[in-house]
């Protein structure tokens, strides 16, 4: 069984020493939770951006998840099913005790993956179309939250505990690319979507390319992502030879976010994505020099030629 702080963590990845997050734009966006008597009797001050001064009479329980901003952004809106950047808080509504927090030193945020399945719904109501620069509290009832898990008794937490966030949105990225699409050059593999924007590839069906190569096959209109941006993306990585799928975000549930420049990538993934805006689809081959060679790795043969279809879906620029 997953206790409260696992389920907690599996939502989110911290970002810390990190400011500021670019994303298109999002479409219409109705929020699933609305203030209620929960949200209203938590009291709530401090500026936006530092750990909060909270009120939270107990015990306090919620039958319906309930969401109340306190104040209120102008920033980007969070896609339902995209990511966002946040500072929390995280209380036990039964006892008042703080289960999580991140550190709210400068910049320091926590990255919530809303269209992770391994989500607490009750999280993805509470993000979900806010703006960046708002202040929310929620009330998360134990339908939305650990009910199913059986809560943690470890942590004190039980089932039917009500669980209260306070969360400054410090940022929003895309669940999918949504640039506008442009025709893929021959050669190169062709890509369809799913309704969730999880790409289908179509390796040709003549010899893998000589030399390594990316094309845009959608072109977004969002920030420009640089060298030392941490980056948020999906990706779908394919074996030319194999046909098949060897590493995807997508089935993982949570998107990749890596530093661009850091090394956490092949060269070449980090160089097709540096330079490109957020909401671009980028298409990858990587010949085997400029991926794993000779050497290849538990998943990838020796001497592989990759096909990467990524979806550019945020960026956090460093502080200055």
């Amino acid at each position: 069984m997953r206790t409260a702080p696992a389920l907690i963590a599996a939502a989110g990845l911290l970002l810390v020493s990190l400011t500021g997050c670019t994303a298109s734009a999002a479409a219409s966006c109705e929020p699933a939770a609305a203030p209620g008597a929960a949200t209203k009797a938590v009291s709530v001050s401090g500026a936006f951006g530092t750990a909060p001064t909270v009120d939270l009479p107990t015990p306090l329980y919620t039958k319906t998840t309930e969401r109340e901003v306190v104040i209120q952004g102008d920033g980007a809106t969070v896609p339902a099913d995209g990511t966002a950047i946040v500072n929390w808080t995280v209380f036990n509504g039964r006892t008042g005790e703080v289960i999580t927090q991140t550190p709210y030193t400068a910049g320091g945020s926590s990255a919530s993956y809303l269209s992770s399945p391994q989500t607490l719904e009750g999280f993805k109501k509470t993000f979900a179309c806010a703006t960046v620069g708002s202040r929310v509290v929620a009330a998360i009832s134990p339908e939305d939250g650990l009910a199913a898990s059986g809560g943690s008794e470890a942590e004190g937490i039980k089932k039917d505990d009500t669980l209260v966030i306070v969360a400054d949105i410090e940022g929003a990225a895309l669940g999918r690319a949504d640039g506008a699409e442009q025709p893929i050059p021959s050669g190169f593999p062709s890509v369809v979507t799913a309704p969730n924007g999880q790409p289908g590839v179509t390796i040709p069906s003549t010899g893998a390319p000589k030399t390594t190569k990316h094309t845009l096959s959608r072109v977004g209109d969002g920030a420009t992502v640089k060298e030392g941006d941490q980056v948020i993306v999906n990706y779908t990585g394919v074996l030319w030879d194999g046909k098949s799928v060897f590493d995807s975000s997508w089935d993982k549930g949570e998107p990749f976010v890596f530093t661009a420049g850091g090394g956490q990538t092949i060269k070449a993934f980090n160089d097709a994505v540096v330079g490109t805006k957020v909401g671009s689809q980028v298409i990858l081959v990587v010949t085997p020099k400029d991926g794993y060679g000779d050497q290849g790795t538990q998943q990838v043969p020796a001497n592989s030629t990759l096909v990467f279809v990524i979806d550019v879906l945020g960026t956090v620029s460093p502080p200055k």
